[in-house]
């Protein structure tokens, strides 16, 4: 009868494989339904039904196979569950050999177009997470992509330091008294130009995140990239590869200059690993997943391995945030691993405090405390002489907030508390995303102390701040603060805070 059910035998195998009964499996489900803000209800018996061939409704199939993937120590995709053929999510690899950096530019421009689409977007916001395989740690780039022959990965020799040749140079004399040689010369210059409007807008809409926040400014960003991306992709590329390509003279296609081609890749990396952070800070956690993987592309095609391990990291800090901890491990270690071993301190310190807190939420406490007790002396030897810039600069308050998170997983509590205070005293004005989450996580801990009228003070300048800023993030801090104080509910020090808790929620969307 071809309406009958077939038993699910992967799926049998994957939970005898990973040893949990299916009461089991329905709990890690439900778990990781929270993280992506849906409540599910899930039991043994909706286990038996998968067993028997049932196959339940998007995201359920993703978060199954991300539970198991957790649970078996190796990647297990939808189809290996038994579930169909499956997707993590538009353009998101589900297939075990894929590579979460598969793409470039057109795919950054394709996504931020629909993205930007009021209409079209809904499909794209319910993609849930899913883990995909983490890339080697071993830096390879394709010297095809945004690498012009003979172009050295370490430097940056720019347009010129002036306006034309110098009355020394016979070679850049000879080509600047051709048309051909014109018409190279204002290419350089157009990438220059235009990745200097890149680190500009980079700039702009990372202080607009700290300050106000992902939703909002996330649609900015997508619709700013849909059109500047697509156009860039339509002039500079050519064939259907990845590999952004300048166009010569005589139509000729011609490998960019490293000082053109390499830093435009670079700015598109940083402007969607940005909208990566502003999607997940939104909870659009399948499509920040797909953003991480582009921004991931481009730093390869930039050459940019500094970039490259970043974006790991964040893609680190994303799994432990979504119940994927020994994901996260893999991910925070391959950035490490990657990053260039005499690069910025800053850059190392800021990986391996992020390898810290995965570490310890992986319960692995002396791994932990080594990477914390590395990245201070890193940061020591950054603070002496920091750069500026959003992707140059890590300030010592953000040090402290992420050292608080791996102090809080290994359930040290007092020096969790103390490493807050310094990050809050440290906060530069107007950042009031990361200013409100500081606030609350150390009232959340004072409260684990016994300091009722301390974390109720935090509380209140939680509440203060968090009107400024449309984030997931507070969302789910002001729903941790009403859930925490409901049995102190009652008392003097309690009762104005939860009243101004529920105003507020009333009011955010």
């Amino acid at each position: 009868m071809s309406g009958r059910r077939v038993a699910n035998a992967r799926l049998g195998d994957l939970l005898a494989e990973a040893g949990w009964s299916g009461a089991e499996l329905a709990r890690a489900v439900n778990a990781l339904g929270t993280l992506h803000g849906l409540t599910l209800r899930y039991d043994r018996t909706a286990v038996a039904h998968w067993l028997s061939g049932t196959r339940p409704r998007r995201p359920v199939p993703e978060l199954m196979a991300a539970a198991l993937t957790e649970r078996c120590g190796r990647l297990v995709t939808v189809a290996e569950a038994g579930l169909g053929a499956g997707s993590a999510g538009p353009g998101v690899p589900t297939g075990p050999a894929a590579a979460p950096e598969e793409g470039g530019l057109l795919r950054l421009a394709l996504r931020a177009r629909a993205d930007a689409d009021p209409h079209g977007r809904a499909r794209l916001l319910r993609s849930p997470y899913q883990p995909v395989p983490v890339p080697a740690a071993v830096w390879d780039p394709d010297p095809a992509e945004g690498e012009g022959p003979g172009s050295d990965p370490g430097s940056d020799p720019g347009p010129g330091p002036g306006p034309g040749p110098g009355p020394g140079d016979a070679r850049t004399g000879a080509v600047a008294r051709t048309g051909t040689g014109m018409s190279e010369l204002a290419a350089r210059r157009h990438l220059a130009a235009h990745a200097e409007q890149l680190r500009a807008l980079a700039g702009s809409f990372s202080g607009l995140y700290l300050t106000h926040g992902g939703v909002h400014t996330r649609t900015a960003l997508a619709a700013w990239l849909a059109q500047d991306a697509g156009a860039f992709a339509a002039r500079h590329t050519e064939g259907p590869g990845p590999a952004v390509r300048v166009r010569g003279a005589a139509g000729r296609a011609e490998a960019g200059p490293r000082c053109g081609v390499a830093e435009v890749c670079r700015g598109y990396a940083q402007l969607a690993h940005l909208l990566a952070e502003m999607t997940a800070d939104s909870g659009y956690h399948g499509l920040a997943q797909e953003y991480h993987g582009i921004a991931l592309g481009l730093a390869r095609q930039a050459g940019d391995r500094r970039m490259y391990a970043i974006t790991l990291r964040a893609m680190s800090a994303h799994a432990g945030r979504l119940g994927q901890p020994a994901h996260a491990v893999r991910l925070a270690r391959t950035a490490v691993e990657t990053a260039p071993a005499d690069g910025e301190p800053g850059t190392m310190a800021f990986l391996l405090v992020q390898r810290a807190a995965a570490h310890a939420h992986a319960g692995h406490r002396a791994a932990a405390a080594a990477d914390l007790a590395a990245a201070d002396r890193s940061h020591g030897r950054h603070a002496a002489d920091p750069p500026e810039g959003p992707f140059d600069s890590y300030a010592r308050a953000d040090l402290d907030f992420a050292r608080a998170r791996t102090h809080l997983a290994l359930g040290e509590f007092p020096a969790a508390a103390e490493a807050l205070e310094r990050s809050l005293h440290g906060r530069a004005a107007g950042q009031h995303r990361a200013t409100a989450l500081t606030h609350a996580a150390l009232a959340e801990t004072l409260l684990r102390l016994g300091h009722l009228t301390r974390a109720c003070e935090h509380w209140r300048a939680f509440l203060t701040a968090a009107p400024a800023v449309q984030s997931r993030a507070v969302r789910e801090a002001l729903g941790r603060l009403l859930r925490d104080l409901t049995p102190y509910r009652r008392t003097r020090e309690a009762v104005p805070t939860v009243a101004m808790a529920r105003a507020l929620a009333e009011r955010l969307p």
